[in-house]
């Protein structure tokens, strides 16, 4: 293994000179740093990048966590950490292990969190007296973290409101909603979804919202066949979002509502709603019309694909990685950065006041 000191040796000077040329640091006169390169690349020099990060203090490295690696979200948003990073000379490493104590035994410069309740947990675990550059994906929740950390954020209560409102223009005025959460939730599109819906629903608002969990359906045994269900408030377990959409479809389809318009969680959950409609033979969109959150590639899959409110993720993914090394090099930032939606139409839209 060559090491420094073998190219000081053939150069004739000093390691520290070696270790200046090497390092872009300190005065080297200019034929004899040349010089230096040449021989280390000569002879097949490479740095350790443990002990370079040691001397510089820096790994290029930054942490992402993630648990749901099946959900294209998710991809997606990693896909926008990695071309940003890749812009600035830095790597991408992902983890799904929810033991943030490990966290301390990672060489990495920073961690960038998936969503607000994944951040609360970190922050409360070991954030408040571990000091790591940090920053969330964000989605609307108001949740008061114990220390400040950059947000960038996706505003769902203006993205639910816009998709709510594409469907009622459309003659769409009673809108079901299919989730994986109970009607209780403070998630930010269930919450938009119950105070556009109240007034045209009234007392009945529950008969349209389909929470596909332990919770909302105690007594139906279907629901207990999802490992999240199981394990209910473990968030370590990833949510079957696909399969969750086909049990809705089933209960959609037993409750008997006049709905005219769904709004799924997300695309996968419309996905798999859509396909076990089509089976109980629903025609989307002619039947029903389904709509969704988030935008993302899987939904060309699909021989109908969903209108949906984009969330631009890899956008988002890009933007942590930008604000995180802002802060890993001490340069401005702001602690909320905002990720415009907008409404990409699809076939399981359609327009019932013609």
């Amino acid at each position: 293994m060559i090491t420094r000191k073998d190219i000081a040796e053939k150069a004739n000077v000093s390691v520290s000179v070696v270790s200046r040329a090497l390092n872009n640091s300190g005065y080297v006169d200019a034929e004899k740093r040349e010089r230096i390169l040449q021989i280390a690349e000569e002879m097949g020099y490479h740095p350790n990048p443990v002990a370079m990060s040691l001397m510089s203090r820096r790994t290029r490295q930054i942490l992402f966590y993630c648990k749901e690696l099946k959900n294209a979200f998710n991809i997606e948003l990693y896909e926008g950490m990695l071309e940003e990073a890749q812009k600035q000379d830095y790597m991408m490493v992902i983890n799904g292990n929810l033991n943030f104590q490990n966290v301390r035994n990672v060489m990495t410069d920073g961690i960038i969190l998936p969503n607000e309740v994944i951040a609360q947990k970190y922050l409360n675990d070991i954030g408040k007296n571990y000091y790591l550059p940090t920053v969330v994906a964000s989605y609307g929740r108001h949740i008061a973290f114990s220390r400040a950390i950059p947000r960038i954020d996706c505003d769902l209560w203006k993205g639910a409101e816009k998709i709510l409102q594409y469907l009622w223009d459309r003659g769409h005025q009673k809108i079901a909603m299919v989730t994986s959460y109970d009607f209780d939730n403070d998630e930010a599109r269930i919450l938009v979804w119950k105070d556009f819906m109240k007034y045209e629903l009234g007392d009945q608002i529950e008969r349209y919202y389909f929470g596909i969990n332990s919770k909302s359906l105690s007594m139906d045994q279907r629901v207990m066949s999802f490992p999240e269900e199981k394990g209910r408030g473990d968030i370590k377990i990833p949510e079957n979002f696909f399969e969750k959409g086909e049990l809705g479809a089933e209960i959609f389809h037993e409750r008997k509502t006049d709905a005219t318009a769904v709004l799924c969680f997300n695309d996968e959950m419309a996905l798999g709603f859509c396909k076990r409609l089509r089976q109980l033979g629903y025609r989307i969109p002619d039947d029903i019309s389904v709509a969704a959150f988030d935008g993302v590639y899987s939904r060309r899959y699909s021989d109908k694909n969903p209108t949906t409110l984009a969330l631009n993720p890899k956008k988002q993914g890009s933007k942590c990685v930008e604000v995180l090394l802002d802060m890993i090099n001490g340069r401005k930032f702001k602690y909320v950065s905002d990720i415009q939606t907008n409404i990409l139409e699809g076939d399981t839209v359609r327009d019932i006041r013609r």
